[in-house]
């Protein structure tokens, strides 16, 4: 994978007064984060600190839009510098063996793991410039860069529905792992935040930290900074339909099934009813005689054009229905359909409803949220709920 330093990485001269934050980042949601908490420079200690805080975007390119991305923020001049950096190399191991090996070496060395990802011969560049580092999950660069820069305090940012609830880091690493670095940090545990940023900390029930923090609500200045960095236009159009699709991959013949009999219903609503393609679903056609959107704008940003209250979402499992509800307080009526088309059993599956349930608990009008059993029940919803509404009642 090729890496670009978009900045030049000469070493600065350090005034006493400078302070530097690293925001590590490896999906667009987490971009959209870290920008949000820089442009407002919610972690410079105090309103006369403002100036002179610095702000380094570290994005790793494993996702489709990072490298546009990267160059896009760069052309904003918010940070002081902009990285693309690589995945860790051991993620590329097929082989478990192999694998192991990868995450022992990268745990008992983390500046070769730097090294690696920025693609540099020494990480002195990185080894104590930092006073905080930010990132969404406690990943194996997260930690190195936490191990040489000692003294830099460690915050975490919203990454959607797994920051909500249990503990994130505890799920993906393991405790061996764990006490690994805090041997490594002589004693310290790098991997508990000094805080967790998030944006509806009242439905926040995380167990990694109890400082749980707001993060600023997204202003105009922001969106329209936001706009640019994401190639969003401006005359972006709203959804005029009451119903919202959001899709799934139909990957498998249940779920390719389930997709058909959706299809089927929502045709005889079809002028009321618009499809947000997934955007890993192949299988246009089955969605053929539906309003489709296929444009990809970010889910997130496309919310602050289109108000979601009183309109119906529909979705598989989709995370996509939450954020109403977390980024702008909004409560669209949802629908979910994983009793009639399976979800894959486990953890995973177990997670999803226990936030449908803690959803539940936080919406003003709790029944407002559908889980039919049959499909008899559902067209019954999307029936009921058009009469009761009308097109003029929206937003």
């Amino acid at each position: 994978m090729f890496i670009t330093a978009l900045n030049s990485i000469a070493v600065i001269p350090r005034r006493a007064k400078n302070m530097r934050c690293l925001y590590y980042c490896s999906t667009p949601f987490q971009v959209l984060n870290a920008l949000n908490m820089h442009y407002n420079k919610i972690l410079a200690p105090s309103a006369d600190d403002v100036e002179d805080f610095k702000g380094v975007m570290v994005i790793v390119d494993v996702f489709s839009s990072a490298r546009r991305l990267a160059k896009k923020i760069k052309q904003e001049g918010l940070f002081e510098k902009v990285f693309l950096i690589d995945e860790e190399d051991h993620k590329s191991h097929n082989n478990k063996v192999k694998k192991a090996f990868g995450i022992a070496r990268d745990t008992f060395f983390p500046e070769r793991l730097l090294r690696q990802q920025f693609r540099r011969k020494s990480a002195a560049f990185l080894r104590n410039r930092f006073d905080c580092i930010v990132s969404s999950t406690f990943s194996h660069p997260v930690a190195a860069l936490c191990t040489v820069n000692p003294d830099a305090k460690y915050v975490m940012m919203d990454d959607g529905l797994a920051s909500y609830f249990g503990n994130w880091t505890k799920r993906l690493r393991s405790g061996p792992y764990l006490a690994m670095l805090k041997a490594r940090n002589h004693g310290k545990d790098v991997s508990d935040p000094e805080a967790l940023y998030v944006m509806r900390t009242e439905l926040c029930h995380t167990e990694l930290t109890d400082n749980i923090l707001q993060l600023p609500d997204f202003s105009q200045g922001f969106l329209e900074t936001a706009f640019r960095i994401f190639e969003i236009p401006d005359d972006i159009p709203a959804y005029s339909q009451r119903v919202v699709w959001l899709g799934h991959v139909s990957g498998n013949p249940e779920k390719k099934a389930g997709t058909v009999k959706m299809t089927e219903v929502f045709k005889k609503y079809k002028d009321d009813v618009i499809a947000r393609i997934h955007p890993r679903e192949k299988e246009l056609e089955l969605y053929e005689g539906l309003a489709t959107d296929t444009d990809g704008y970010m889910w997130e940003l496309q919310l602050s054009k289109t108000s979601m209250e009183g309109r119906l979402l529909v979705t598989l499992g989709s995370t996509g229905v939450f954020t109403p509800k977390l980024l702008y307080n909004s409560e669209p009526r949802l629908l979910f359909m994983y009793k009639l088309i399976p979800l894959p059993n486990g953890s995973a599956l177990d997670e999803f409803l226990q936030i449908v349930s803690q959803l539940k608990e936080s919406y003003a009008h709790p029944e407002h949220i559908y889980e039919p059993e049959t499909w008899e029940e559902f067209e019954k919803f999307i029936q009921e709920y058009l009469d009761e509404t009308s097109p003029g009642t929206l937003k």
